[in-house]
């Protein structure tokens, strides 16, 4: 996934350390993704947006990269193994799509005590036929 994003370095006149800072771009989320979050980041979808984002500096900026910055579609969201909530979970079994756990029939005192259909004898079932 390749995210748009302001990379800097720099030494403060204090310190002798190189100080390097990094931001991600986020825009508003796509209309498949707000019901997760209100912002997403800004996605580069082709090597040609790619380059544009890099080598701004020589072309007009606003009018280059200003429409690289919208919600896309092209995240598609899946459930994968528990796993991945470990740090120490690395490889691309991270990447596994799994099937969600089965639910529950919930058990409420309603639910026990709720109406309950009347069974239907076996000989009303075939003078109904």
């Amino acid at each position: 996934m390749l995210m748009a994003g302001l990379y800097d370095r720099t030494r403060l006149e204090s310190e002798e350390d190189v100080l390097f800072s990094v931001s991600v771009i986020t825009v508003s989320a796509s209309d498949s993704l707000s019901w997760l979050h209100h912002r997403m980041p800004a996605l580069l979808e082709t090597e040609e947006e790619v380059g544009q984002w890099l080598h701004c500096g020589a072309l007009k900026a606003v009018d280059i990269l200003l429409p690289l910055l919208k919600p896309r579609t092209c995240i598609s969201l899946y459930p994968v193994s528990k796993s991945v909530n470990s740090v120490f979970t690395q490889g691309s079994d991270c990447l596994t799509k799994v099937l969600p756990p089965k639910k529950r029939k919930s058990m409420t005192l309603d639910s026990f005590f709720g109406k309950k259909k009347p069974k239907v004898e076996a000989a009303d079932e075939a003078s109904e036929s």
